[in-house]
């Protein structure tokens, strides 16, 4: 496990795509979205077809430890959304099976 304390590490890390694991950021999905929108470059996840084993994944939301941090960069207008500022929630939720979804943050 990274250095970062990522609630939700152990679910990310099942359908992490980025095939460079020695990323400090892999896995941690607020760090690497906010590195990729910083470089204006889509992350590994948004450019690959989701596998089929990974749709049902969840973490859990309320146990973010980075929300408060992740909300000011949250791009998302949905203000009902319980995903805002939890990145990883987000990607799961948007990361369609046919790779076609994005999250407002990506787009």
């Amino acid at each position: 496990m990274p250095d970062f304390t990522c609630a939700n590490y152990e679910t990310n890390r099942l359908m992490c795509a980025c095939t460079n694991t020695e990323c400090a950021n892999w896995a941690i999905c607020c760090l690497c979205v906010r590195a990729h929108g910083d470089s204006g470059s889509l992350t590994a996840c948004m450019r690959t077809v989701r596998p089929a084993a990974t749709l049902s994944l969840k973490g859990s939301a309320a146990a973010c430890l980075q929300r408060e941090t992740n909300l000011p960069l949250c791009a998302c207008t949905y203000d009902p959304c319980a995903n805002r500022g939890v990145c990883c929630e987000c990607v799961r939720n948007h990361w369609t099976a046919d790779g076609a979804g994005r999250p407002a943050c990506l787009k």
